[in-house]
């Protein structure tokens, strides 16, 4: 058995936050399944890739399968409706009011099965002057304050080359849908307000507070040191260094990790020296003394400080790509990487989920699934060919 196993989730978003959040339950051991419009969710078509299978599109939907409808017309509402009778969550990202205009919003699905967790996430909530403004990742970073502070003082703001608010929300998300899901296991006997039974919820999430969220400690730090050019550092020295064939980063903790650092770079009067004994006096000087660490980085190269480094237990590592991430022998060791069959691409390697033993699978092409998932809910195979021949649905066909 797995954490959720024998969880039935419909996931109707699009895009990132919502598909990655999905995408946890049922890497996590939920039956989930895509529902995705007959041309697809709109991110296969986004980011390059062959046959609508872009990274994003597999990265999100791994171990889901895919049904794909048209849920803006009567009949492909009454599919959803049918399958929302048995399902325990449901999870969307439109702005908001646009699922209470299908008739598929939580005050019409939860009068269906009232033991519905319903999760919808947004750019920006669900009241306020930007409350139907998207909410998409440049503009989140933007907002929320990740471009200004990932670029030094006096240069221009620069985005964090990552979809950071998409996937930071997708696991607040998750969390919340998690605790949402033991709270109606745990607590629904003791409830004397309702019917007897399990009562679902309406969760409400929005990629704005979940980036704030994520940035609690930088934002109590800019409310502390308003003047940022009086905030002290936190580590000194501390950041990235070139040797003469590649980049690496090093950071000392305390003093005595200082000393060791000192000694391994030749130059052991500096943690005897006032000016940067202490942590406090070398964070005062954190540009000079990351200077004088710099200089002597650059006079070799990175096998040979790397080797220095770790023989003197000083925090380091070496500034990686991805493939070179991947050789590497310790995540080799650690068997962090997991081979699927992934159509069109035949053998693909994709991340395992942190703890988490549910092997990966591959992530659906458009309607892979739609006969099977109607057939298990109910529908004749006259239906479902009727409801294909009306574009209601569409089938992949081999």
């Amino acid at each position: 058995m797995h954490a959720y196993s024998g969880l039935k989730v419909l996931d109707l978003s699009q895009g990132i936050a919502g598909p990655v959040a999905a995408g946890l339950l049922a890497r996590q051991g939920a039956r989930v399944i895509k529902v995705e419009p007959p041309r697809g969710d709109w991110m296969r078509g986004a980011g390059g890739g062959r046959e609508g299978m872009t990274a994003n599109t597999i990265a999100g939907n791994l171990n889901k399968r895919s049904l794909a409808v048209d849920a803006a017309r009567p009949q492909g509402r009454a599919v959803i409706e049918r399958l929302v009778r048995d399902s325990d969550v449901l999870v969307e990202n439109f702005r908001p009011g646009v699922m209470d205009r299908l008739g598929l919003g939580y005050d019409a699905l939860a009068a269906i099965n009232p033991a519905l967790i319903y999760c919808s996430i947004s750019g920006f909530g669900t009241s306020g002057p930007w409350v139907g403004k998207a909410g998409t990742d440049s503009v989140l970073q933007a907002y929320t304050g990740m471009a200004a502070v990932n670029s030094p003082p006096g240069t221009p703001p620069r985005r964090i080359g990552l979809y950071v608010p998409d996937n930071i929300t997708a696991l607040y998300a998750a969390q919340a849908i998690g605790a949402a899901l033991y709270a109606r296991a745990t607590q629904a006997e003791s409830r004397t307000d309702k019917p007897p039974g399990r009562h679902g919820r309406h969760i409400g999430i929005s990629l704005v507070e979940c980036c704030a969220a994520f940035q609690a400690a930088p934002i109590t730090d800019a409310l502390l040191f308003p003047d940022a050019a009086t905030k002290p550092s936190v580590l000194a020295p501390a950041g990235e260094f070139r040797a003469r064939d590649g980049w690496l980063v090093a950071a000392c903790l305390d003093d005595a990790m200082f000393a060791r650092l000192a000694q391994a770079l030749g130059q052991p009067q500096w943690s005897t020296d006032p000016a940067y004994a202490s942590s406090a006096a070398r964070r005062a000087r954190v540009r000079e003394v990351n200077a004088m660490v710099g200089e002597i980085i650059a006079t070799d190269t990175l096998a040979v400080w790397l080797a220095c480094l770790e023989a003197a237990d000083v925090l380091c590592s070496p500034v990686n790509d991805y493939h070179a991430l991947l050789e590497h022998a310790q995540m080799r060791h650690m068997g962090y990487m997991h081979s699927i069959t992934q159509a069109p691409y035949g053998e693909l390697r994709v991340p395992q989920l942190p703890a988490c033993e549910v092997p990966p699978a591959a992530a659906p092409r458009i309607g892979e699934h739609s006969c099977a998932i109607l057939i298990e809910a109910g529908y004749s195979e006259l239906e479902i060919d009727a409801l294909i021949d009306a574009g209601v649905v569409h089938a992949l066909k081999e």
